[in-house]
């Protein structure tokens, strides 16, 4: 991260609602959170199995659709010397 970077930044907090799309994926990941996390205390559901949700470790949205082409889950950072 530039340093001073993050003092240029000036946040807003806004209602989810003035931005209905991130209010939608919302919706859907709570939704989708929340039934995985009830199925879970079933064995033989397809949640147990899988143990995790991975949508955002691919660069998903909650509705399914790819996410930034630059999305990336982890850094790859040098050693030091």
């Amino acid at each position: 991260m530039k340093r001073g970077a993050l003092e240029t930044v000036t946040p807003t907090l806004l209602p989810l609602a003035e931005a209905p799309e991130i209010e939608r994926e919302y919706r859907l990941w709570s939704e989708s959170r929340n039934n995985f996390n009830r199925d879970l205390a079933n064995p033989d559901s397809s949640a147990a199995q899988a143990r995790w949700q991975k949508s955002y470790f691919r660069g998903e949205f909650p509705s399914g659709e790819s996410g930034p082409d630059d999305h990336r889950s982890r850094l790859r950072l040098r050693p030091f010397k």
